[in-house]
């Protein structure tokens, strides 16, 4: 929407992203039995997922909204006499649109979920005079048909918004009837330092505020490095912090976890989403799990013996309670307790059980969210399924 006209029902709609459902869903978590459900991310800061291939992480688990890219198939580019498609003529309105649809359907996201268009050689930061403006001629149309396939998602592009080239190219394409939200590149690039993100990540959130102020914005975010491997928690951490500092949510494109080097960003992950969505680890009584693997890993087509540790924080003695079941645990996922009858344990005192953890080889999800609930309490784990 223009930053000085009236934004129009449909858009405050999209900027309101279903806030109402998503917090919702957020607050449904907290009862479910013992393994978190898949749950909308709280209204205040939506975490959007890219997910696509045959094992994902699953992050809708931890309380993601799944979200559609689409990338470029067209390859388009544009030069100062046209725009073009494979160095060819364009795609007609009908290919393009049933080629949106095909990406809508890979990612698996609502109708209402945002579609973020991946064009990067035709985002017109990258071009000049009458390349850009023929690229920016591109992008209405493009725009345009994109709305008509998916009437109720806010539209974005994918760009390297800290470059102000073309500027008054890119707020005119977020003008009311066109893009609905920034999505600017916040990637963690191999050798990347905090001091060298930040500064690229703020100049993007600046930028464009300076172009919309009132259009929301939802950096692309991912745990792994670009050049390889997986961030680590305390990256993790101080990427989703400046982001609920600054941006309004973020899409964590095409996410990992392969082995168990990914152990830290998914634990850490739990955590802040455990924040995000309102579904904090609580109550006075830890649970540590000690998976045998050594670190966070789990096979899947086996049953696993995990020794569970309750520990009760508080400063005064806890009544006697049980371990909770994992009925209704999603994609087949069960366990069952060795012991499930809790003593009353005074501050500081420990009881030890065993957890029976069957995850079936057909899960495809490749990590796993539990909760390790007794009657007072409720613990996050979170694993990684090998």
């Amino acid at each position: 929407m223009h930053w000085n006209s009236p934004p129009s029902l449909r858009h405050l709609l999209r900027r309101a992203l279903g806030r109402s459902v998503l917090l919702a869903a957020a607050t449904a978590l907290t009862v479910t039995p013992a393994l978190a459900s898949p749950a909308s991310a709280a209204a205040t800061f939506p975490v959007f997922t890219n997910e696509r291939n045959a094992t994902t992480p699953g992050l809708e688990q931890y309380g993601a909204v799944k979200a559609t890219v689409a990338y470029d198939w067209f390859a388009f580019t544009c030069d100062t006499s046209a725009c073009y498609s494979n160095g060819g003529a364009l795609p007609t309105e009908s290919a393009y649109k049933t080629k949106m649809l095909d990406y809508i359907s890979q990612f698996g996201a609502g109708d209402t979920a945002p579609v973020v268009l991946d064009f990067e050689n035709i985002v017109v930061t990258k071009l000049s005079g009458t390349a850009a403006t023929n690229a920016f001629d591109l992008w209405k149309e493009l725009i345009t048909w994109t709305h008509e396939v998916a009437p109720s998602a806010p539209v974005g592009m994918y760009g390297y918004d800290y470059n102000a080239t073309n500027n008054t190219l890119t707020k005119a394409l977020h003008a009311d009837g066109l893009l609905d939200f920034f999505a600017p590149r916040a990637y963690w690039d191999s050798g990347e330092t905090q001091s060298s993100w930040k500064t690229q990540f703020d100049a993007s959130v600046a930028n464009d505020r300076s172009l919309v102020p009132d259009q929301p914005i939802y950096p692309y975010v991912s745990p792994n490095i670009i050049g390889g491997g997986y961030v680590s928690g305390t990256t993790w951490n101080y990427i989703l912090t400046q982001a609920k500092a600054s941006a309004d949510g973020v899409v964590v494109w095409e996410p990992g976890a392969a082995d168990s080097t990914a152990c830290n960003w998914v634990s850490q992950n739990s955590y802040e989403m455990g924040v995000i969505t309102g579904t904090s680890s609580s109550g006075p009584l830890t649970a540590t799990a000690s998976a045998p693997s050594g670190n966070c890993t789990v096979p899947r087509g086996a049953t696993t013996s995990v020794p569970v540790t309750i520990k009760n924080t508080s400063s005064a003695t806890t009544a006697a309670t049980t371990m909770q079941s994992f009925t209704g645990a999603p994609q087949g996922i069960s366990g069952t307790w060795q012991y499930w009858n809790v003593p009353a344990l005074a501050p500081g005192a420990t009881w030890n059980t065993t957890l029976y953890l069957t995850i079936p080889s057909t899960e495809t999800w490749s990590t796993a969210l539990f909760h390790l609930r007794t009657g007072l309490s409720d613990t996050r784990w979170a694993t990684v399924v090998l």
